[in-house]
């Protein structure tokens, strides 16, 4: 008798026990709710942790991985974050995204990247929000995007979140007095070269570059040149021995970059097949009387993750090299990237600068616009229909595009000499 009455007080103990503790938990979970599944943050790269809004600042936003890649995109901006450390270490660094990354809470990205998080908002980062943390900021020296695009907008969120820049005119118009001499915009992502990039650099009245196909990881190899995912060889590498002033780890983050494609765009939006161009095009749709536009082309190689480290003390063959290789593309026929590089010096050689860099119709393109419109067909609500578009964009028997662009970045690399050494 008294081991069955022993044996039912343990279980009322055990029974109020559990119940308490389930109790307490269903009001922890309304007390304290848990955080949406969505949110983005600021924070400071390379040892920096108090943010400076008066600080010259190299701002670099990551777009959504949209939970289905990996965190390619932010190691890609960082590869160029720490060139700015090594070219400007009293610059700071700052990275505003909701990377959305695959499997990943987005605050374990930061983490793992040794990022100082300034400010942590419970909210899906939108191109209001960016342009809210950006505008504190009053000496910009870049902003770079790394992320998802389509031909129309920039993919700054995981929800709703695309950036048309002439959806946000009078912001954009009023962050230009907020960017320094030489300043720039890099937009690594599909097709941003086609209206976003040239809307851009109307509004802000800066230098910005964009894709004409789709971007694509590089990874650098062990010979010191980057490749393209589907050329990868057996010579990986856990360092990076050729970008920096010193060697890194991939481990950190300093491995992968991004670059358009090599060829034509055929992917969500559709087949591009009526022409293309394998390298980011600067734009400068304004009055370039001052050169504003090649001294900040020159400028944003400078910070380049590329297969040697340049200032702008460096001799001009050190900074063609990095120039030819952000036009030019690698291949596993180690002949193609040197075969562009001497179909471009010819070209100059030559001075009638044709040389054809893609491998099908080459765009018609100048420093303001390229000639060419993406088509598509409409959903019922008025947008395009994925799968749908195309090009509508005239042949280009003599393309110009290498070489006009390499003479830009050799122009300005010149004019940012000369700056520095006080002659005018």
């Amino acid at each position: 008798m008294n081991l069955k009455l022993l044996s039912v007080f343990f279980f009322l103990l055990t029974y109020i026990f559990l119940f308490n503790r389930t109790h307490a938990k269903e009001n922890e979970s309304v007390s304290n709710p848990p955080p949406p599944s969505t949110e983005y943050r600021v924070a400071l790269y390379g040892g920096d942790l108090i943010m400076d809004t008066g600080r010259i600042t190299h701002i670099i936003t990551i777009g959504s991985g949209q939970k289905e890649d990996s965190d390619q995109f932010f190691q890609s901006g960082l590869t160029r974050a720490r060139r700015y450390k090594e070219l400007y270490p009293d610059h700071q660094v700052v990275f505003i995204s909701s990377p959305d990354v695959l499997n990943t809470p987005d605050e374990a990205v930061f983490v793992k990247y040794k990022m100082a998080i300034q400010k942590t908002v419970m909210k899906g980062l939108t191109a209001d929000f960016l342009l809210d943390e950006m505008m504190p900021f009053t000496q910009i020296a870049s902003w770079d995007f790394f992320g998802h695009s389509s031909p129309w907008g920039l993919k700054i969120g995981s929800t709703k979140a695309n950036m048309s820049p002439y959806d946000y005119e009078d912001r954009l118009i009023a962050l230009r007095s907020h960017f320094i001499p030489n300043a720039y915009v890099t937009l690594n992502a599909c097709n941003t070269g086609f209206t976003i990039s040239p809307d851009f650099s109307q509004l802000l009245r800066l230098p910005v570059s964009g894709s004409l196909t789709s971007s694509v990881f590089e990874k650098i190899e062990t010979d010191g040149q980057w490749y393209k995912e589907e050329d990868w060889s057996r010579n990986q590498t856990d360092l990076n021995k050729f970008s920096y002033n010193k060697t890194v780890l991939c481990a950190d983050g300093l491995c992968f970059r991004m670059k358009p494609s090599r060829w034509s765009y055929n992917s969500v939006w559709g087949q591009f097949k009526e022409g293309g161009l394998p390298f980011y095009k600067f734009f400068c749709k304004f009055n370039n009387t001052d050169m504003r536009c090649e001294r900040g082309m020159a400028n944003s190689l400078l910070s380049f993750a590329s297969v040697l480290p340049v200032t702008v003390e460096s001799d001009m063959e050190s900074f063609k090299a990095v120039a030819y290789d952000w036009i030019c593309s690698t291949k596993t026929d180690r002949s193609y990237f040197k075969s562009c590089v001497k179909g471009i010096e010819d070209a100059i050689e030559r001075m009638d600068l044709v040389f054809k860099v893609h491998p099908g119709n080459e765009l018609i393109c100048d420093f303001k616009s390229c000639n060419s419109k993406v088509i598509c067909k409409n959903d019922e609500d008025g947008t395009p229909k994925l799968g749908s578009c195309h090009l509508q964009t005239p042949q280009n028997p003599e393309p110009t595009n290498a070489a006009r662009e390499m003479l830009a970045f050799m122009r300005g690399f010149n004019a940012l000499k000369k700056n520095v050494h006080g002659r005018k």
